[in-house]
C-alpha cells in the first residue's frame, strides 16, 4: 500500500514535537539545576540533552546524507552513524561525570529550592507520560518504527524522572537521596549512549536487516506466483535507509515480462518496509531446457478439470523426448487452489479437460508462466502421448531432433 502524503506529514509532525519537548525540558531542567544545586536534576538534564541531540543529529545527517555525487552515487548515509558514535561518546562522559561528582567530589553539594525542582520533574513527568503515549499510539496507526522508537525514548524519561522525584522528596525530607538518583539517571544516560554506540557502530559495519524484516521480505516475494525460490537475501542499513540485494529463481519467461515481475516485486517491498532506497534483484530461470507438463486428473487416472481434479501427475520430457513420470500429488478439487498449486511447482504446461472458468485462475497462471493445453484424450495415457507426439513434431521442425 503507498503511504498518503497526509501519514508522512503525520509523522512529521510528531518527530517536530518531540524535538520540540526535548529542547524544553533540557532548557528548563538546566536552569533549574544552576538555580537548586540539585546533581539529579542535572543528570536529568543531560539525560534529555542526549534524546535531544539525536533528534537534531538525525534530522540534519539524514538531510545531508540524502545528497547523492557522483563521488558518493550511494550517498553519504552514514554520516548520520558517524555523528551518533561521537554523540555516543559525549554521553558516556557525561554518565561518568555525574557519577564522579556524586560520589567522589569533595565538595558537598547542598540542594536549595528543593520544592521547585520537585515541580519542574513534575512537570517534566506528566509531559513524557502524556506525549510518549500519545505518540505510541499514533506510531501504531500510522506504522511507523521510527515513531515507535521516539516513544520508548520519551517513555525512559518519565521513567527516570520519577527516580528523580522520589530522590527530591527525600532530600526535602532531611535525606541526602540527591545523588543517589543522580547516580540512577547517570545509567540511563550511559544506556542511552551505549544504544546509540552499537547501533552506528553495526550499520558501519554493514549489519543485515532483523531476522523479522527479512522473513516479512520473503513474504511479499513468495506471494507472486513468477517466483520459484529465492537463492539470498542480503540487506545492509546506512544511516536510516535499507539496501537489498536479492537473487531470485523465475518461471521462465520473454525478458520483457520478466523485467515487469521484477519491478512489481521491488515496488512492493518498497511501499511495505519502510525507509528502502534501493533493490537489487538478480534473476534466473528455473529451468531452460525440456518440458514439464501437469496432468489433471481424478483416482482412476481419467483427465478431469480444475473442478473436478483430485489429482496432479507431473512429467518430464527431456530434449532427446525422453519421459519421466513423477509422483502424483493429491490436491482438493477446488479451481483457485489447484491454480495456486500449478503456479508454484514449476510447470511449462497444465493438461486437462477445460480451461478454468475464473479469470483469476487463468491470470495468475499466465503470470506464471504455465500454458493451459486443453485435450479431448479421456485418460493420463493418451494425454501423455499426445503432449510427446506434438512436442517431438514440434523439435523436427526446428531441427532439433
Amino acid at each position: 500500500m503507498v503511504e498518503k502524503p497526509s501519514n508522512q506529514i503525520l509523522k512529521e509532525r510528531w518527530a517536530l514535537g518531540s524535538l520540540i519537548l526535548n529542547s524544553v525540558l533540557t532548557v528548563l531542567k538546566f536552569i533549574f539545576a544552576l538555580i537548586t544545586g540539585s546533581l539529579a536534576l542535572m543528570a536529568e538534564a543531560v539525560h534529555s540533552f542526549s534524546d535531544l541531540i539525536a533528534s537534531v543529529i538525525s534530522l540534519i545527517s539524514v538531510k545531508l546524507a540524502a545528497k547523492k555525487t557522483k563521488e558518493y552515487p550511494y550517498g553519504l548515509y552514514k554520516i548520520e552513524n558517524i555523528a551518533s558514535i561521537i554523540i555516543s561518546f559525549f554521553l558516556f562522559f557525561a554518565a561518568y561525570e555525574i557519577i564522579r561528582e556524586a560520589f567522589f567530589s569533595k565538595e558537598e553539594r547542598v540542594v536549595q529550592h528543593t520544592e521547585l525542582a520537585i515541580l519542574v520533574m513534575f512537570f517534566a513527568m506528566i509531559a513524557t507520560f502524556v506525549y510518549s503515549r500519545l505518540e505510541l499510539k499514533a506510531a501504531k496507526k500510522l506504522n511507523s518504527p521510527a515513531l515507535m522508537a521516539d516513544a520508548q525514548h520519551i517513555w525512559a524519561d518519565f521513567l527516570s524522572s520519577m527516580i528523580v522525584i522520589a530522590g527530591l522528596a527525600g532530600t526535602y525530607f532531611g535525606y541526602n537521596l540527591d545523588k543517589y538518583a543522580a547516580s540512577v539517571v547517570a545509567l540511563f544516560v550511559f544506556y542511552s549512549g551505549w544504544e546509540i554506540f552499537s547501533s552506528g557502530l553495526k550499520v558501519l559495519l554493514d549489519v543485515s536487516l532483523e531476522k523479522e524484516e527479512i522473513e516479512k521480505i520473503k513474504k511479499i516475494i513468495y506471494s507472486h506466483p513468477a517466483v520459484v525460490d529465492i537463492r539470498h537475501i542480503r540487506g545492509r542499513v546506512a544511516g536510516s535507509f535499507k539496501f537489498l540485494d536479492i537473487e531470485l529463481l523465475l518461471h521462465n519467461y520473454s525478458l520483457r515480462e520478466t523485467h515487469r515481475i521484477v519491478d512489481d516485486i521491488e515496488r512492493r517491498i518498497k511501499e511495505e518496509i519502510p525507509n528502502i532506497d534501493s533493490v537489487f534483484i538478480h534473476y534466473e530461470p528455473v529451468r531452460q531446457e525440456g518440458l514439464r507438463i501437469a496432468f489433471l486428473t481424478d483416482e482412476e487416472e481419467n483427465i478431469r478439470d480444475f473442478k473436478t481434479a483430485t489429482k496432479v501427475i507431473t512429467v518430464d520430457i527431456s530434449e532427446d523426448g525422453d519421459t519421466q513420470i513423477n509422483n502424483p500429488l493429491d490436491v482438493e478439487p477446488d479451481e483457485k487452489e489447484i491454480g495456486d498449486i500449478l503456479s508454484k511447482i514449476n510447470i511449462d504446461i497444465v493438461v486437462a479437460s477445460h480451461h478454468p472458468e475464473e479469470f483469476e485462475v487463468r491470470w495468475n497462471l499466465t503470470r506464471a508462466g504455465v500454458m493451459v493445453w486443453e485435450t479431448d484424450k479421456q485418460t493420463f495415457d493418451e494425454a501423455v502421448k499426445e503432449i510427446i507426439n506434438s512436442y517431438k513434431e514440434f523439435k523436427k521442425r526446428k531441427g532439433e531432433l
